[in-house]
Formats: structure tokens, sequence, C-alpha cells
């Protein structure tokens, strides 16, 4: 008799999070909810907050970008291939922004476009320098590769509340070769156009070819 109690708790306890029990009990009341009748499992939950912030600094980033190679695409700077770099990593940023969007919603949540970034890199004016900019890009690259770990940590736990095998698959597929791709690529750039340039008293003609090499590599 006590056992037979005890799995009829356990048995009410468990069927309050399937979407069978929902629409059976919606069928017998107007209006009833079917609230567990979504693709929400496993541990994303636990991450959706991250996802979203995430997402955030990918679109903040866009913008960024787009004003970096506005900037040295003006008559005055009149670098096309920074412009052409700083354009790329503008789109690179937006299509992750799309592709994490469609996670989201494929896993049982949408998007929040009213939160703003947790971290981002402040830049005080976008009139800069050729290297600054570069040590800037550089810098943005890495705050979205660590929120990528720190996403990738979270659910790589091996517990039934954090676990989820998908968003892991998902960051490693999508996310965390390409950060260090671009992260290896800008730190190049960075440290080939400084080893140029250091010691030369009218570096022009350097970063003139530097910024033709730019226009080759990029795309």
């Amino acid at each position: 008799m006590i056992r037979l109690v005890v799995f009829s708790l356990l048995a009410l306890t468990v069927s309050a999070e399937f979407c069978y029990n929902d629409v059976v009990r919606s069928c017998g009341a107007i209006g009833g909810a079917i609230n567990n009748c979504n693709s929400n499992y496993s541990g994303v939950e636990t991450v959706q907050p991250d996802l979203q912030h995430y997402a955030a600094t990918h679109i903040d980033q866009n913008f960024q970008y787009l004003l970096m190679s506005a900037y040295f695409n003006n008559y005055e700077a009149n670098r096309e291939g920074f412009s052409k770099l700083y354009r790329h990593l503008a789109d690179d940023a937006w299509e992750d922004t799309i592709d994490l969007v469609k996670y989201m919603a494929k896993r049982g949540f949408n998007m929040n476009f009213d939160i703003v970034p947790r971290k981002k890199v402040k830049i005080q004016s976008y009139k800069m320098y050729e290297l600054s900019s570069l040590a800037t890009a550089l810098d943005m690259q890495k705050v979205l590769a660590e929120q990528a770990h720190e996403i990738h940590s979270e659910v790589t736990v091996r517990k039934k509340k954090y676990h989820d095998a998908e968003t892991i698959n998902f960051i490693e597929k999508e996310f965390v070769g390409k950060h260090s791709d671009r992260i290896r690529d800008l730190a190049g750039h960075a440290n080939d156009l400084h080893q140029l340039i250091a010691g030369n008293k009218d570096p022009s003609l350097a970063i003139y070819l530097f910024d033709e090499h730019l226009k080759k590599v990029v795309g």
C-alpha cells in the first residue's frame, strides 16, 4: 500500500512536465493551457539568458564594425583594405546573430531584443589609427570567444538541469573554431603592421602597402 502511494505521488510530480498531460487537462477545460508543448528540453533553459546576451553582443559589434568600415572608407582615411576587413567582420557578426536567433527559436524560446550586452569593448572615437583599429577588433573578437566558452562550460556540466548536448554541438560547430580563426588573423594583422611601422619616421608607405595587402586577402 505504501509503495502504491509513493508511486502515485511520483507519477503526479513527473506528469506536470509532459505535453500529453497538458493536452488531456486542456480538453476538459475551456481555454486550457498546454505550456509544456514546446521544443524546450534538457538544459538549454539554463543558458537562455546567456545565449540572448551573446546574440546582443553580435548585434552591437555589427554596428561597431560598420562604423569602423565607414570611417576608413571616407576620403580622408582612404583605407579600402581596412574598410573591407571591418565590413566583412560586420557581415559575419550579423550572420552569426541570425544563426543564434534561429537556434533559440528551434529550442523553444525567443530573442529578447531589448537587452544590452553584458560586456563590450567601448570605442571612444571611430576616428582611429590603423593599428589601434586592429587592436580594437581583436579585443572585440576575444569578448565573443570568451562568451562562447562560458556558454559551453555551463551546458557541459554532467547534471540533468545543466547538461545540453545539442547546445554543446551548436557552439562548437558554429562558433568556437570560427572565433579562434578570426582572433589568429587579427592578431597576425596587428603584429605584422606593428613590425612594418615600428621605428619608421614616415610609416605612410608601409601602411599603404599593408592596406593593399588587406584588399587582396580579405573575403
